[in-house]
Formats: C-alpha cells, sequence, structure tokens
C-alpha cells in the first residue's frame, strides 16, 4: 500500500467544462487523503466559480501567462516541496507551470493524451484507456492508490445564498417554471441550427408551459449565435447570453427544469447543480465530454457523423478524435431532441 501523501499539488488552468469535472477528483482526495495539504493552481475564473470548495489552497496564476509570470511562481514555490504534482493538464503552458513546482512525483496524462511535450515534465503517467474526461481525471487518484470503489461519482459546486438570490432577480419574478437553452459552443462547428433550436423551444414553451430562457458567453460569436436563435423564436424568451458571470449562469442552471445545449462548458455547470441536460453531440462523443455521470438526455449523432464525413467507424476512429466539420450537427433532427425532452418532462413530474 502506498504511503499517503501529505502535500497534494493539482494543476488544471482551464477551461470552465475541464475545471468542473476535476472536482470528482478534488473530493476524492479530500475524503480519502483528509490530513493532507491540497494545493489547486489554476486561473482566476477557476478561482471565483470553485473558490468555496473546502479545504483548498489556491494559487492563482493569470491567463494568458507571460514568462515572467512563471519566474513569479517558481518565486512563490521557492522553499515548498509537495510529495505529489498532478499534471492534470496537457498543454504548453500548463507544462510550464508544471516546471514551477516542486515535488517527488510528477504524474501526467498518458502519452496519447499528453500534447505539448508533456511527458517531458512529468515522471509518472496515468493509465491510458477510453473513458469520459471527468474518469481521466479520477485515474490521478488511482495512480496515488485510490480504489475506483472510492471515487466520488458527483461533482461539485460551492454556490451561496447570496447566487440563487442574485439569479432570481435576474430570471425575474414569473412563478412559472424555466428551461435554459444554452445554444452556442466556444467553438462554432458544435453549435446546432438556429431554427432548429427555435423549434425545439416553441415545442418546449408549448407543450410544459415553461419560460424559456437564453444564456451564453459574452463573445461576439456567441452572441450573434444566440441573437440568432432569439431572431426565429415564435414565444417570448429570457436573453441573459453575455450577461452572468460564471458563478450567476450556475445559478441560474441551478434553479432552472433543465438545459438543452451542445458540447460546451455550461453542460458540466448544470450537471454539477443537479439540472438534468439534453446534450447535443455529433462532432465528439457524449461518451468523452457529455453530462457526468448522468447523460441519459443526450442526442449523440457521433458514430453517424464520423461514417458519413470521415468515412469510417466510431470504432475504427480514435476516442478522442473530433469530426470537425459543420455538418456533423446537422445529422441531429428537432424530433429526436423533443423525445429527449418528452422524456425529460417526464422524470422531473415523476420526480415530484
Amino acid at each position: 500500500m502506498q504511503p499517503a501523501p501529505a502535500s497534494i499539488c493539482l494543476v488544471r488552468l482551464s477551461a470552465l467544462g475541464d475545471v468542473v469535472l476535476a472536482t470528482a477528483l478534488v473530493q476524492t482526495l479530500r475524503a480519502r487523503f483528509p490530513e493532507a495539504k491540497l494545493t489547486w493552481i489554476s486561473s482566476a475564473m477557476t478561482h471565483e466559480l470553485l473558490g468555496g470548495l473546502d479545504g483548498i489552497e489556491w494559487m492563482v496564476v493569470p491567463r494568458p501567462m507571460q514568462w515572467q509570470d512563471y519566474f513569479a511562481l517558481r518565486r512563490q514555490l521557492r522553499g515548498r516541496r509537495f510529495d505529489v504534482l498532478l499534471a492534470a493538464q496537457a498543454s504548453f503552458r500548463a507544462n510550464l507551470v508544471h516546471a514551477c513546482v516542486p515535488a517527488a512525483r510528477k504524474i501526467g496524462f498518458d502519452a496519447r493524451r499528453g500534447r505539448d511535450l508533456h511527458g517531458w515534465f512529468v515522471n509518472e503517467r496515468i493509465c491510458s484507456r477510453d473513458e469520459h474526461l471527468a474518469d481521466g481525471f479520477l485515474a490521478f487518484a488511482e495512480a496515488l492508490g485510490v480504489p475506483s470503489s472510492q471515487f466520488a461519482r458527483r461533482l461539485a459546486l460551492p454556490l451561496s445564498e447570496t447566487d440563487r438570490i442574485a439569479s432570481r432577480a435576474m430570471v425575474g419574478e414569473d412563478e412559472r417554471k424555466y428551461f435554459v437553452v444554452n445554444p452556442a459552443a466556444s467553438k462554432p462547428e458544435r453549435n446546432w441550427l438556429p431554427e432548429r433550436y427555435a423549434a425545439v423551444c416553441d415545442r418546449i414553451a408549448r407543450t410544459s408551459g415553461w419560460r424559456i430562457v437564453l444564456t451564453g458567453g459574452g463573445s461576439a460569436a456567441e452572441m450573434s449565435f444566440t441573437h440568432a436563435v432569439a431572431e426565429k423564436l415564435s414565444i417570448p424568451a429570457l436573453n441573459l447570453a453575455g450577461r452572468t458571470s460564471v458563478r450567476q449562469l450556475a445559478a441560474v442552471l441551478a434553479g432552472a427544469e433543465g438545459l438543452l445545449a451542445p458540447d460546451t462548458g455550461p453542460v458540466h455547470l448544470a450537471a454539477a447543480v443537479g439540472t438534468p441536460v439534453i446534450g447535443l453531440y455529433a462532432v465528439a462523443r457524449s461518451a468523452l465530454t457529455g453530462p457526468w455521470p448522468d447523460a441519459r438526455f443526450c442526442v449523440d449523432r457521433y458514430a453517424e457523423a464520423v461514417q458519413q464525413i470521415l468515412g469510417r467507424t466510431a470504432a475504427e476512429v480514435g476516442w478522442h478524435t473530433r469530426v470537425h466539420d459543420a455538418r456533423a450537427m446537422a445529422l441531429i433532427s428537432v424530433e429526436e431532441v423533443c423525445a429527449q425532452f418528452a422524456r425529460l418532462h417526464a422524470a422531473r413530474g415523476a420526480a415530484r
């Protein structure tokens, strides 16, 4: 049996969905090694969202990092030595952060997932498997000797009552339940068609009586896409795109009956607060990047996209292969999304 580490450093700088998925690993480590000091090196966005998690020392680094920022981090860590570094991000800038962390063991991703010379900055690797991103993070706990039976198979998001009050103010005083649609992903190839989103929203409002709330990031592309959806609606909807912080968005999702979204970070925010997700997947497998641990309402056309666009089968391509083609998402029909909404609506009713 491995000795329990007294100090653990976790490096995960971004992105939104990934840092939320990493909370399963953090909860596992806190439960299995309650006496260990756990330090998380991450971005300001991650700290803003997850800073309320218990038992974590935060080290916030700028994004993007300049050379002087790496030297500053090295100075900040001078005199410290961790038992283990969990190098849970494989990118050039994250690898340079790994180099700044003094640790006896530096555990990184397997060769398939380790990019940008990741293997040069670690001295151990997790096992190579075809698995969900969240399970990939939990593999770092396995490398520390934690059995899978002790994994925390849930996500965590420390919302406060202040967050919930702010979200209610944004959503309004209407007593009707609401359903959130976050139509735009950061990568346009993952977006569905605006007219199909609008058709589904109209069906949801008509069959359930729920209000529609649109959300999204503040980039010009995401705002434009969400506006295109809003323009095609035949029913009124509240458009909060670009108007929420990540914590406010999480709180809005916590009060919702469900979320409809493509492969994007808010999917994991919703999963973390227990809100069911209708996820739309064709560019990547839902088994890789979908809502975790509950993906029962997803629509997944990845296999068809691989076959029709790449000319291969899903079994033949690598687990992490993406279909970088706008035609992939067009394979998803309005009817199959509405069918998943009917299942979600029935499940919400049965739960009460």
